[in-house]
């Protein structure tokens, strides 16, 4: 593994002049996408772990969801067509012999965070859950003319034995050709974008305010020292008695979102705009009946919301990878992606500079050698220092194993949920 540590004196994230974050809500069907994708992942790994003691080959990074319809009026509204989730991806489905029901768990992950999304959906009729999965092993494996192949991708998503299940660590080497990319420390902006979005669906929030909707964006800018935020917020109809009503909401959220802009830019000038697509003599309202436009024809899939940080940095360099529902083991898009992130903030909190951490593999690399990690720094360091992180970029990549481990336990999130 080649190790590049560099120096690119640019200013402080904060202090340079121009500025945009955006960050896709809990309730963003993207984001939903997402909080499923890796909560699938999870759940099957460890229900893996615990029967087989060791995670099977999986991946889930392509589920989406088509919004279904409903009409919404003040006080109420209902569900016209159902919600539509698709498991597009692939899962191994048999252990010596015994085909393993990886299509319950699934059901059982979506059902439960669907419940605790939207509680007031019917599941068993406003819920469609399509089975697109497959086990196909992908490109690679060349048959003889007699029709066999020693290819170990045979029957690449199934398990004949125990034996037979240790290959499910893909012989600990990279899965794909790919580059991630992370960052730290987060700037003022991007903490603020995220605190906003994270205080409007907290549970204290929604407890206190019931009427608003968990499908909120946000997006700031910043020039200098002028921030502006713009958010989509939705009102849940059942709690909007009038247009009135409606107005008076909005202007209690809009209030509070400069409240928490205060928090962090005290002497800033402070715009805050809220639902500008709005047309009050139209009755063309953000007003939903259970709080996400997922319920009347918005569309979201894996890997087109948040980066791993939970924002979307514009301004920045930031990984296009869709981390969320790769296999944990050795997909090196979600894999590194952890990495990258424990590598940068502990050079931020260590030496106290900002640093962008790349990290590249070409499939086939041992996980334990992949084939370039170059660091970006924003000062020098000491060639001391310089080793010392170079040491560190090692022993935080030989320990991949425990990272993966930290993924399926959620105690390493690749998403805001």
């Amino acid at each position: 593994m080649e190790t590049f540590i560099y120096v690119n004196h640019k200013a402080n994230i904060n202090n340079q002049k121009f500025e945009v974050v955006e960050t896709k809500g809990k309730g963003h069907p993207d984001n939903i996408c997402d909080t499923l994708a890796e909560k699938i992942s999870a759940n099957y790994s460890k229900y893996c772990m615990d029967k087989y003691g060791v995670i099977l080959r999986h991946m889930i990074d392509k589920l989406s969801v088509l919004g279904g319809g409903s009409k919404v009026k003040f006080s109420g509204g209902k569900m016209i067509e159902p919600i539509k989730i698709l498991v597009n991806g692939r899962f191994t489905d048999r252990y010596n012999n015994r085909k393993i029901d990886y299509m319950e768990i699934v059901n059982k992950t979506i059902k439960s965070y669907f419940k605790e999304l939207f509680p007031m959906l019917d599941l068993d009729k406003d819920l469609i859950i399509i089975d697109n999965t497959h086990h196909n092993e992908g490109p690679g494996v060349v048959y003889n003319d007699d029709n066999t192949t020693n290819n170990e991708r045979k029957n690449f998503f199934e398990v004949v034995d125990k034996e037979d299940a240790i290959r499910h660590n893909n012989n600990n080497r990279c899965n794909d050709t790919s580059t991630t990319v992370s960052y730290f420390p987060m700037s003022k902006l991007e903490t603020l974008v995220l605190n906003i979005e994270q205080f409007l669906n907290s549970n204290v929030y929604k407890k206190e305010k019931p009427w608003v909707g968990n499908d909120i964006k946000v997006m700031g800018i910043r020039k200098d020292k002028k921030i502006e935020i713009t958010s989509c917020v939705p009102l849940i109809s059942r709690y909007v008695k009038n247009l009135q009503d409606y107005q008076e909401k909005i202007n209690i959220i809009k209030n509070d979102i400069e409240k928490e802009t205060k928090k962090i830019f005290k002497r800033s000038d402070i715009t805050i705009y809220l639902n500008t697509r709005d047309n009050y003599e139209k009755n063309d309202l953000y007003m939903t009946l259970t709080g996400s436009a997922i319920e009347s024809g918005d569309e979201g899939a894996v890997g087109r919301g948040n980066r791993t940080r939970g924002v979307i940095p514009f301004t920045r360099n930031f990984s296009m990878e869709a981390a969320c529902g790769k296999n944990p083991v050795y997909h090196t898009g979600k894999l590194f992606s952890a990495i990258g992130n424990i590598i940068s903030q502990k050079i931020y909190e260590k030496y106290k500079v900002e640093n962008t951490v790349y990290c590249t593999s070409k499939m086939g690399d041992d996980i334990n050698n992949p084939w370039n990690i170059s660091v970006e720094l924003n000062r020098k360091l000491s060639d001391i220092e310089i080793k010392e992180i170079d040491n560190m970029i090692k022993e935080i990549i030989n320990n991949h194993n425990n990272i993966t481990k930290k993924i399926i336990n959620g105690e390493i999130k690749l998403n805001s949920y």
